[in-house]
């Protein structure tokens, strides 16, 4: 008996090509949601709420000062930092005098303007006292003083510059965009912008005979006193920005 064979139709063939589609697109779609969960799973393990808090290190070494004594600073943790200590040294160099130089350190994430930050150590920016100065591949840093004290603030970003006001600080904002940061941004565990930053204050003595000090300009000593400090300090945290 002859079989039959029978020719597709148009019709069966192109509801073949349909089903086929649909299930390349299904394959997809599994796929990609796999992949999605898998990222999703690999993120949670890092998310900062599991992983245990950067603590600033107890002991900071620069090269022209000896570090005497260190503690946090709970005012400042109580105020929204991260971690904050205190750092003091004393000139190690018998040729100078003995300049007593305190760091105060802050480990922030969020926009950072020195006048405003300086209010979570306590710290008054006395507008009138104050100037702002630029160091080429460096960045920005105020210098102010007050009846007791010469400072020097700035803050430093994970890409090592530095920046005084707020402006400052939004332009120069790293932007990330290797794949791990996007996907955690895409799936709200992390900002597109690195807003963390290092607020770094460091301070000397001014001497019992202030204002007349400052109306010799004596001052301007003090203050390449601090920007070498700064310059060494900002070394150091450029090559060791917290990595969390």
């Amino acid at each position: 008996m002859a079989q039959i064979y029978l020719i597709p139709t148009y019709q069966d063939r192109k509801s073949r090509l349909i089903s086929l589609k649909k299930f390349k697109i299904f394959c997809l779609a599994i796929v990609l949601i796999t992949s999605c969960i898998a990222i999703i799973i690999s993120l949670s393990n890092t998310l900062p709420k599991n992983r245990s808090k950067y603590q600033l290190p107890s002991q900071i070494s620069m090269a022209k000062w000896q570090l005497n004594s260190t503690n946090n600073l709970p005012k400042a943790l109580q105020n929204g930092a991260l971690s904050a200590r205190q750092y003091l040294y004393s000139s190690s160099l018998q040729s100078d005098f003995r300049y007593d130089l305190r760091i105060d350190a802050l480990y922030i994430n969020g926009v950072v303007s020195i006048p405003k930050s300086l209010d979570i150590i306590g710290l008054k920016y006395p507008s009138n006292n104050s100037r702002i100065h630029y160091l080429d591949k460096v960045g920005y840093y105020a210098l102010f003083f007050d009846q007791e004290r010469a400072y020097l603030s700035s803050c430093i970003n994970s890409y090592g510059f530095t920046t005084v006001t707020e402006d400052q600080f939004i332009y120069h904002r790293p932007l990330d965009l290797s794949f791990s940061h996007i996907s955690a941004y895409l799936i709200g565990t992390r900002d597109l912008f690195d807003s963390r930053c290092l607020l770094s204050t460091l301070s000397i003595p001014l001497g019992k005979n202030t204002m007349a000090e400052l109306q010799k300009n004596s001052i301007e000593k003090k203050a390449q006193i601090l920007e070498k400090a700064w310059i060494e300090w900002h070394q150091n945290w450029k090559d060791y920005f917290p990595i969390n």
